[in-house]
C-alpha cells in the first residue's frame, strides 16, 4: 500500500510510534554515528538519538520513499531521557504542498516518556518526488 501524500489534510496526525530505548537500542545509535562521548554510553540517552527516532517514525508510516530530500529540521529538548524509558513519538502535517516536482511535508514532531512528560518537540522539512 503506498500513501497518496495529495490526500493528507493539515493537523492529520501521519505518525504514532512507541520505542523502548534500552541498552543495546542505545548501544546501536553510539556505535553508529561514532559517539565516544562518555555520557552516549552511561545512564542518558543521546538526544539526537530520540530525534532520529521520531524522524524514522515518519519515514515509515509515512511510507517515504528513496530520492526524498531531508531539507531541514528543528528540535528542541526539555528533558533527559534516561536508558531504559520508553517514548511516544507522534507527528502532525504541518504543510503539504507542491514545489516545481516535489511535494513539500512538513510535519510537527512530538515526543513524551510513558508518563506523557514532553521531553522533545520540532518539525522535519522533506521534498518527496512528486
Amino acid at each position: 500500500m503506498s500513501v497518496d501524500y495529495s490526500q493528507l489534510s493539515l493537523g492529520q496526525t501521519v505518525s504514532s510510534q512507541t520505542f523502548l530505548l534500552d541498552a543495546e537500542t542505545v548501544s546501536r545509535y553510539v556505535r553508529a554515528v561514532e559517539d565516544s562521548s562518555p555520557i552516549a554510553t552511561s545512564e542518558y540517552v543521546p538526544p539526537m538519538a530520540v530525534a532520529a527516532l521520531s524522524v524514522r517514525g515518519v519515514v515509515n508510516d509515512l511510507q517515504i520513499p528513496g530520492g526524498t530530500l531531508h531539507l531541514g529540521q528543528e528540535v528542541e529538548f526539555f528533558e533527559a531521557i534516561r536508558v531504559g524509558e520508553s517514548i511516544n513519538c507522534s507527528a502532525e502535517l504541518a504543510q503539504n504542498s507542491l514545489r516545481g516536482g516535489s511535494r513539500i511535508l512538513v510535519v510537527g514532531l512530538s515526543v513524551t516518556t510513558g508518563d506523557g512528560e514532553a521531553v522533545m518537540s520540532g518539525k522535519a522539512t522533506v521534498a518527496v518526488p512528486a
